[in-house]
């Protein structure tokens, strides 16, 4: 695969044969997760959130010390997440 311009965008095709082997359905909602060096495309899930925590964040969270640098960068993460900053 390539990415090639697409009007101000960078993007690239996927065959049906790609999709459909992948369980993905003309017009479905997908979720796009993306980190250093990896795009993750995944179906939408409606009825859960997902957040990603470093080890030591959820760590923080885990500890209950919410008062922390830690515990408070991930629950900014979360609070982005829901859309209550």
């Amino acid at each position: 695969m390539k990415l090639r311009k697409i009007g101000n965008s960078l993007g690239t095709t996927f065959s049906r044969d790609m999709l459909t082997r992948a369980g993905f359905a003309e017009g479905e909602e997908l979720d796009v997760v993306v980190s250093a060096g990896e795009i993750t495309i995944r179906p939408a899930a409606p009825t859960r959130i997902l957040v990603e925590f470093t080890p030591a964040e959820a760590k923080a969270l885990a500890s209950g010390k919410t008062d922390s640098r830690l515990a408070e960068a991930a629950l900014n993460k979360l609070r982005r997440v829901v859309g209550t900053t």
